[in-house]
C-alpha cells in the first residue's frame, strides 16, 4: 500500500503566510509595470502560487494551528 502524501498543519500555515506575502508582492508588481508582458508574467506567477497554496490544503492533515502557538516569525506583527 502506498503512502499518501501530506503536509502537516503548521507547514500548511506557513505555506499560506508565505503566499499571502507572495501575492502581495505580485499584485504590487502588476500595478507598477507598465510592461503588458512583465504584468501578463506576473499574473501567471500569481495564478500559480495560488494553485500551490491549493493544493497544500488539500493536503494538510488535521486542522490548523491554535492562534495562540502561531510562529512570530511569520505573523506579520498582527498577533499580540
Amino acid at each position: 500500500m502506498r503512502a499518501r502524501l501530506t503536509v502537516s498543519a503548521e507547514a500548511a500555515a506557513r505555506i499560506f503566510d508565505r503566499a499571502h506575502s507572495t501575492l502581495v508582492w505580485l499584485a504590487v508588481l502588476v500595478v507598477v509595470l507598465p510592461e503588458p508582458a512583465v504584468r501578463g508574467l506576473a499574473i501567471a506567477a500569481m495564478v500559480a502560487v495560488a494553485l500551490a497554496a491549493s493544493a497544500a490544503a488539500c493536503l494538510a492533515k488535521g486542522a490548523p494551528p491554535h492562534p495562540q502557538h502561531r510562529n512570530r516569525e511569520t505573523d506579520h506583527g498582527l498577533c499580540a
